[in-house]
């Protein structure tokens, strides 16, 4: 009966999302009211007042990283982005169909969704599918693609969340996740050739050949750049020199498309440039983060504005609007940057504040105990599923994250699996199924102007939420069973 009253929260915000009726921060703002009296009345931990008060106040304090990430991501997107640089109702010719069909979903799509979230990728690639021609269901099957990445979508906020509820840092998060992530681009891979085939794209030996290597060369440089330089810019970093290669030596550009790539590329070039410099030389690190830092819990995280991806972000964009003379645009982009922003900031310091609440109060650890008890070692099979079903449900990882991570290292620490590990499984588990959550088939059905066709796109594509869930509770068996 206590395991019970300790999952009131949990259950009453998953059945609220999965009505359809209800949004995420109305969700949010039920599960945080009955945590909170619950927690109270029933806590494993000394949990009073004073308690609940410091353990909201930290989560809201949390949602600040990610919140200065996302507005910041949404202003530099709205200062940055251009026009495609190819008319978008000029076909392409039939010899380059697949390549650009590769283009867009593996590399392309996921660089504005690591550059920016929320859905940005797919938006972004919409105009090459179409002039490739395919039909609109492909177009938006294939228009999902661009979510594989969304472990370091956003500049990593969802996987800076789970880092900071696991106890661990971004970096080693960021590997784990990535080494995880080479099985899932690998079936995304077979899927894509498959959806290629039936929307008449076909590709041969030789391409099969060369997109497993590029995605190989992806998943590496995926793992390198998350140790070296941290998630935040991870996907950017790994992502960007293939772009600059595949668009210098296949497609033989032109100078007029060298300016044009230049122009539409230098902002991202000087992002990742700062940032990676910020990280990887010692002596600019420490100067920078000792120069400001805001620090109001003293077992909580620093905040070092010098340092951080969302001040970087809104920095490059200011540098960006006065450089190309368009000052004017500043204060437009803020207010779009904010009305975009502030819902999913709104939920994920609600989500936040509730792993808060649940963590200093016991719960946590107490719920991932009676999950233990009940299957064994089993129970890790459970974490792919949770965190799938949360991330398909509320489009977001970070909600996944917050809400489910803490409860998940409980249960490793509990039953001696691995951190780490476990924590990657609850990541990327939640990250693969936002691809597949009603939400991103919404946003492609309306890019092709086909609003009644998500029906269709399950039907035809559900393994591409299977998929990821069948490694993932395959791995989580291997750490249970070992």
């Amino acid at each position: 009966m206590l395991y019970l009253l300790w999952s009131l929260p949990v259950l009453a915000i998953a059945a609220l999302i999965a009505s359809g009726r209800v949004s995420s921060i109305a969700a949010g703002i039920l599960g945080l009211l009955i945590s909170i009296p619950v927690a109270l009345i029933s806590a494993p931990n000394h949990f009073k007042l004073r308690e609940a008060v410091v353990g909201a106040a930290q989560g809201v304090w949390l949602a600040l990283f990610i919140g200065a990430v996302i507005i910041g991501g949404l202003f530099f997107r709205e200062i940055v982005a251009a026009a495609p640089v190819a008319d978008a109702s000029v076909p392409i010719p039939t010899a380059m169909r697949r390549r650009e069909l590769y283009n867009a979903c593996f590399l392309v799509g996921p660089f504005a969704e690591a550059a920016t979230g929320y859905g940005v990728g797919q938006v972004t690639i919409s105009p090459t599918l179409k002039r490739i021609g395919l039909a609109p269901i492909h177009a938006v099957i294939f228009g999902l693609f661009s979510q594989i990445l969304v472990p370091w979508g956003a500049m990593a906020n969802g996987t800076i969340v789970g880092a900071e509820l696991a106890g661990l840092s971004p970096a080693t998060l960021g590997v784990h996740s990535a080494l995880l992530t080479l099985p899932l681009l690998l079936g995304w891979l077979c899927l894509f050739w498959r959806f290629a085939a039936v929307a008449g794209v076909p590709g041969t030996f030789r391409t099969f050949v060369a997109e497993v290597f590029l995605t190989l060369t992806i998943a590496g440089l995926l793992v390198l750049a998350n140790a070296k330089l941290g998630p935040e810019i991870a996907g950017m970093a790994a992502l960007g020199p293939i772009i600059l290669l595949r668009f210098a030596f296949a497609d033989r550009p032109s100078s007029d498309k060298w300016l044009s790539a230049i122009h539409i590329g230098l902002p991202y070039a000087i992002l990742i440039g700062g940032l990676a410099t910020t990280r990887a030389v010692p002596r600019i690190n420490h100067f920078l983060a000792e120069a400001i830092a805001i620090r109001p819990f003293a077992d909580g995280p620093a905040f070092y504005p010098l340092l951080h991806p969302g001040c970087w972000l809104a920095a490059v964009g200011l540098m960006t609007a006065l450089a190309t003379a368009r000052p004017q645009s500043i204060p437009g982009a803020f207010d779009r940057a904010w009305k975009q922003g502030k819902t999913p900031v709104t939920a994920i310091a609600l989500f936040l504040t509730l792993a808060q609440v649940m963590t200093v109060s016991g719960m946590a650890n107490g719920l991932a105990g009676g999950l233990r008890a009940a299957l064994g070692p089993g129970a890790a099979l459970a974490t792919p599923l949770s965190a799938g079903l949360f991330g398909f449900l509320t489009s977001s990882c970070n909600s996944s994250n917050g809400l489910l991570m803490s409860a998940q290292v409980a249960f490793a620490r509990a039953a001696h699996l691995s951190v780490p590990w476990l924590a990657a499984v609850q990541n990327v588990a939640a990250a693969a199924l936002t691809m597949f959550s009603p939400i991103r088939l919404a946003v492609g059905s309306a890019l092709v102007e086909k609003p009644n066709i998500e029906r269709q796109v399950y039907a035809r594509a559900w393994l591409l939420g299977a998929m990821p869930l069948i490694i993932l509770m395959a791995v989580a068996a291997g750490l249970a069973f070992a």
